[in-house]
């Protein structure tokens, strides 16, 4: 009670600090959309009493509402209150006008140039007008022409031509002369319009301050405050680097580096901080969407006042109601069926995911992507090799990889290295903790791939319905050069039919067949492609064999398309 009497009444006293040289930015949680900065102050009070703290130098960007302040020193030291407010201040104009001096007389020469011309161009005008009066005149003139006469006439007409030529090729100099001096006048006065805009932009100063009210309760004393706040214009997203080498793919070991990118644009320089990255989506909000109640009732026309109808016009009238009660019915349904469907996966943790960075960084308000590394990760995988020899006679390694990390990862480009070698860019899509995810690792050459030339026959057959006979066959052959075992996936296309009359019959392979010898198997997957999965032992090889037939009628003609 003591306390609270001895400082009524009594204004507070005023200390002032700027954001950027007394309080140094300590934490720095970067989000999908914004980023919440955290500083340190650390002042000496040598008396109690009531103090305004007050801040300055705020970026525009900083949410007001999101301000907190925590710290102190128990009772000597009590926060009362944290405001927030916006002050505009009128900035002297700059005493080096130069620049605009010189632009100002750039446009007072060409303006000067530009009326001269004009006065030419008036000159020669006149003088046109004044030939074109002399020649109107003599030709005017009454009484018989003599010999003198019309010699005079001709040198006349010679003399009127020179000078219209003359004239024209004048008028139109000053005329393009007139346009480019137009044209550099109005570049001059787009530039200095442009400066006085800056200037008068420049002469007002927005400034964003924060006042902290504390009550110290003894004097000599060294309080300690934490201000932390939200500020806009700032982001993060993934990047990844993918290496793998050769004794990896033998141990079955995937080697990926996971990145942060930074980029600042808030107006306000991170420098020396502590970083930690959170896949939390704070613009998606907590509150979860409402649903209303959907209710159904009998379908009412809205009543129409018309001419009377004939029975022909009523009974249409009537099918069409008909018709959009159908319609009516069965819209529902078919959202409903759609919507029965939609299902998405969320990772457990997903809000509660923070990357900590772990050395301290600098990341400048400059828009450019800033690469921190939140971890190395040895991850699981299995390697297998695709081919599709009919549309690239090279192996593709593909890692299987297992997330055996404790990190979440998030959408983001990848770089492949092979060897140390750089292979290919490709992304990865969201995977929790636990996941399979793939991984491809380029091409192969220690695992060659031949594809035999198709072999095509054809004949008619049948005596009445004579129908085209087709027999296609053709081979690939694979050959492993490695000195470990490899499993191949093969994929190779058979027609599918669209028709009843077009008959499809694979031959070979045998489907579902398995080669215990060769352990190999063959399936027919959802897209009508044969999918050979086969392993190769060291040095090893194996031919696929694919044949099959096709049927149409012989008048018919066929196309392949690929969808």
């Amino acid at each position: 009670m003591a306390d609270t009497t001895t400082t009524t009444g009594v204004k507070p006293s005023v200390v002032r600090f700027n954001v950027d040289q007394q309080c140094p930015i300590q934490y720095v949680t970067v989000y999908n959309d914004r980023a919440e900065v955290t500083r340190s102050l650390q002042h000496h009070f040598d008396a109690e009493g009531t103090y305004d703290l007050v801040f300055n130098g705020f970026s525009t960007f900083v949410d007001e509402t999101s301000l907190h302040v925590s710290g102190g020193t128990g009772k000597s030291c009590t926060i009362l209150e944290v405001s927030y407010q916006t002050r505009y201040e009128d900035v002297a104009p700059p005493s080096d006008l130069t620049p605009l001096d010189n632009l100002q007389s750039q446009l007072e020469n060409v303006q000067t140039s530009v009326e001269m011309h004009k006065r030419e161009l008036t000159r020669l005008e006149k003088q046109r007008v004044w030939l074109d009066g002399r020649s109107v005149k003599l030709m005017n003139q009454d009484g018989p022409c003599t010999t003198n006469d019309l010699d005079n006439m001709q040198q006349f007409l010679e003399f009127y031509r020179k000078m219209l030529l003359k004239l024209d090729d004048e008028t139109a100099r000053e005329k393009d002369e007139i346009k480019k001096l137009s044209d550099r006048e109005n570049t001059l006065k787009a530039q200095i319009n442009q400066h006085g805009a800056e200037a008068q932009v420049n002469r007002r100063k927005t400034c964003r301050e924060v006042t902290i009210t504390v009550h110290i309760a003894r004097a000599k004393i060294d309080v300690t405050l934490e201000i932390s706040y939200l500020i806009s214009n700032c982001s993060w997203s993934a990047s990844y680097d993918v290496r793998v080498s050769s004794a990896d793919v033998n141990r079955q070991r995937t080697q990926l580096t996971y990145y942060g990118i930074i980029v600042n644009k808030s107006q306000e320089n991170w420098q020396d901080a502590s970083f930690s990255l959170s896949t939390a989506t704070p613009s998606l909000g907590g509150v979860p969407p409402k649903l209303h109640t959907l209710k159904i009732d009998y379908y009412k026309p809205p009543v129409i006042y018309h001419r009377q109808r004939s029975q022909s016009e009523a009974n249409e009238l009537e099918s069409c109601y008909a018709l959009g009660k159908a319609e009516m019915a069965i819209r529902p349904q078919m959202k409903r069926s759609k919507g029965a469907f939609r299902s998405f996966r969320v990772c457990p943790a997903r809000v509660l995911s923070f990357h900590v960075i772990p050395r301290r960084s600098t990341i400048d308000s400059d828009g450019k992507p800033h690469k921190v590394t939140i971890g190395v990760l040895d991850l699981t995988s299995t390697f297998t090799y695709m081919v599709v020899p009919k549309m690239s006679l090279h192996a593709y390694l593909k890692a299987s990889t297992v997330n055996t990390s404790d990190k979440q990862l998030l959408t983001g480009p990848a770089s492949i290295f092979m060897d140390n070698n750089f292979v290919t860019h490709s992304s990865i899509d969201n995977v929790c903790v636990g996941d399979t995810f793939d991984l491809p690792l380029g091409t192969d050459a220690s695992v060659k791939v031949e594809y035999k030339p198709v072999k095509k026959m054809t004949d008619t057959q049948g005596l009445i319905s004579k129908v085209h006979h087709e027999t296609i066959r053709h081979e690939t052959h694979i050959v492993n050069t490695k000195s470990t075992e490899i499993t191949v996936f093969v994929y190779e296309q058979v027609p599918l039919s669209s028709d009843e009359k077009i008959k499809v019959k694979l031959l070979s392979p045998e489907l579902r067949q398995k080669d215990n010898a060769r352990n190999c198997t063959v399936t027919m997957n959802d897209r009508n492609n044969l999918e050979w999965k086969c392993i190769l032992p060291a040095h090893g090889e194996y031919r696929f064999p694919l044949e099959y037939t096709l049927e149409w009628p012989k008048e018919k003609r066929v196309e392949f398309k690929e969808e």
